[in-house]
């Protein structure tokens, strides 16, 4: 599989939009200071991409280290509280972006900076401007580089972490491929660092099912995700029909290889089942708020007969949501089975639950009686 896709062309080629997240430890020497060898490196590597004609979008990490620099902490980055990390960040993404654009200005590369919380991603409106924003940077040739803007994020509204985020970008910008960017070149079926029998893995083809099996042991001190996180974050993009190649950023000549469109590290095929973005979105990216309990049939009308969940076949409500919150819709033994968008509040389906069309309208005092009763419509709703 490896020597097919390495010769052919085609592959490479066809992949005209790239999102290149970078991890921590690509960005940071052994004393965990910002290197910019390292810098160096990784613009030089978009620089070839962008003379193949690649559009490109960096996810970096390294707000946080930048900014352990600059107050002189060294606490590991796991015993740091939010606020801490709020306060690192703050002094660190600027000396990041700095860093950045010192580095690109060489190759006359114009960069631009998007911070983003869950919440960004989240709402759907949100979500869409963000979309409108890098589509707009890519056609003035602007790189954007994404970050999680750690300075306002809280623990309830964080993403686990930049490989999660970059993921959610590839499907936000609609990309081709996902290039995941570590200080490891790929995944391994033991812990490198720590057994030197440990053996590359070079093409994963049903990554849900490697997930399932997989121990991970490799966590950094600077860093907050391992290679789960990376995995799980490939299978994100799987499902959205994206490609992922996870490889190391520490590596000149891997990173040539990669911009000559060879593939090194680990190649991760995407779902030959590819979704809607927008049901991408609902899966992966909306935040579920809240949880409706329906009835045999009102489940047997949206999973085998593709219709609108109507209030009359809801058992119960759980969860505080408001009008065009997220949900999840589950049976009888409460197995989620759904997510959509919700065109009621919580309070508002507990006192129409149970009830038909007709009884709501007049509940309601409404004249109107299309789609009263529909608590979510099939076209906001996907499938699990």
């Amino acid at each position: 599989m490896t020597e097919i896709i390495n010769q052919n062309n085609d592959f490479f080629n066809l992949k005209k939009r790239i999102v290149v997240k970078i991890g921590t430890q690509v960005l940071i020497d052994d004393d965990g200071k910002l290197s910019s060898a390292s810098f160096r490196k990784i613009t030089e590597f978009v620089d070839a991409l962008r003379f193949k004609k690649k559009e490109v979008i960096l996810v970096s990490s390294g707000a946080i280290a930048a900014g352990r620099n600059v107050l002189n902490i060294e606490t590991s980055a796991k015993f740091l509280t939010i606020p801490q990390k709020q306060a690192l960040a703050s002094c660190g993404q600027s000396l990041l972006m700095k860093t950045y654009s010192s580095h690109f200005k060489k190759y006359n590369i114009k960069t631009a900076q998007i911070l983003l919380t869950k919440d960004d991603i989240s709402s759907r409106k949100r979500f869409t401007n963000a979309r409108n924003t890098i589509y707009e940077l890519l056609k003035n040739n602007v790189v954007p580089i994404i970050n999680e803007n750690d300075t306002i994020s809280t623990e309830e509204i964080k993403f686990s972490d930049n490989d999660y985020l970059s993921a959610l970008t590839a499907n936000l910008a609609c990309a081709d491929l996902l290039i995941i960017l570590s200080n490891v070149n790929g995944v391994y079926d033991k812990n490198p660092y720590l057994d030197n029998s440990a053996n590359q893995i070079k093409i994963i083809d049903n990554i849900k099912n490697f997930i399932d099996d997989f121990k991970d042991t490799s966590k950094s001190i600077h860093g907050t995700g391992g290679m789960k996180s990376k995995l799980e974050s490939a299978y994100i993009a799987s499902e959205a029909g994206i490609d992922t190649i996870i490889a190391s950023g520490k590596d000149k000549k891997v990173l040539k290889s990669l911009s000559d469109g060879k593939i090194t590290g680990t190649f991760i095929l995407s779902s030959c089942e590819e979704i809607s973005k927008k049901k991408h979105w609902l899966i992966f990216g909306m935040e579920k708020n809240g949880l409706l309990v329906c009835d045999q049939g009102a489940i047997e009308a949206i999973t085998i007969n593709n219709k609108s969940l109507l209030a009359s076949g809801i058992i119960d409500v759980k969860g505080n949501f408001k009008k065009h919150n997220g949900i999840y819709i589950a049976n009888e033994q409460n197995k989620i089975v759904a997510a959509g968008i919700s065109n009621f509040d919580a309070e508002e389906i507990k006192k129409i639950k149970g009830l038909k069309s007709s009884e709501i309208q007049v509940m309601l005092n409404s004249i109107h009686t299309n789609g009263i009763g529909i608590a979510v419509h099939k076209n906001n709703m996907v499938l699990l």
